[in-house]
């Protein structure tokens, strides 16, 4: 009888254990899991916005650069000719510098270093025997900022305009009306639609202007 009473103690205290234990592994497993899974959410959250803050700034970084960019095209008598890309506001002689220097047959007489330069232009170096920037150097004509500078009559503005020889208010303002009626100018020919624009003056004008993208 001892025995038996015994063993429905043990029994008793067996089945308790085991209930106990279940309980105890229903309630601690969700909560690891829980636990587990904010951890992963707050790892996951802060490697996104340590992306999206990383990227951000690179973005503005890119857009800054952007911003404060010129792309200038160089030609004739420097080292190095090609296209550059400068700071906003850079002058002739930085973009001179990054060409290489000027070559020993260039017409210096030609050239303002001071210039500032603008986005899109074509820019010239002129050898020391060419003609037509000898005489316009002789002349004064135009004086020598536009002896080494093409100005594309797509983008420049009445101000830029008037750096070309003969070309007033009245003119550069006909430019600007022609474009803002037909469109960008298709070849530097069409320069000559232009009332006031006649043959001669073209002639004057063609090395000195543009109508490249």
């Amino acid at each position: 009888m001892d025995r038996w009473k015994l063993f429905k103690d043990y029994w008793r205290f067996a089945v308790g254990g085991a209930v106990l234990m279940v309980l105890l592994i229903i309630w601690f497993v969700p909560f690891s899991q829980k636990k587990e899974t904010n951890w992963h959410s707050m790892a996951d959250a802060a490697g996104q916005s340590s992306e999206v803050g990383e990227g951000g700034a690179l973005h503005e970084d890119s857009l800054h650069d952007e911003e404060y960019e010129i792309v200038i095209d160089v030609k004739g008598e420097v080292h190095q000719p090609g296209i550059y890309r400068l700071k906003s506001g850079a002058r002739m002689y930085e973009l001179i510098e990054q060409a290489g220097g000027l070559t020993e047959e260039t017409l210096e007489t030609a050239i303002t270093l001071a210039q500032v330069l603008q986005d899109q232009q074509m820019v010239i170096v002129p050898h020391k025997e060419d003609q037509a920037f000898m005489e316009m150097n002789a002349s004064g004509v135009g004086g020598s900022q536009t002896a080494v500078t093409q100005i594309n009559l797509n983008q420049a503005n009445a101000q830029q305009l008037q750096e070309l020889p003969g070309v007033g208010a009245k003119k550069a303002e006909a430019i600007i009306a022609y474009r803002e009626e037909y469109g960008f100018f298709k070849q530097i020919d069409d320069l000559k639609k232009i009332t006031g624009i006649g043959e001669k003056t073209f002639e004057s004008l063609k090395e000195m202007i543009t109508v490249a993208d």
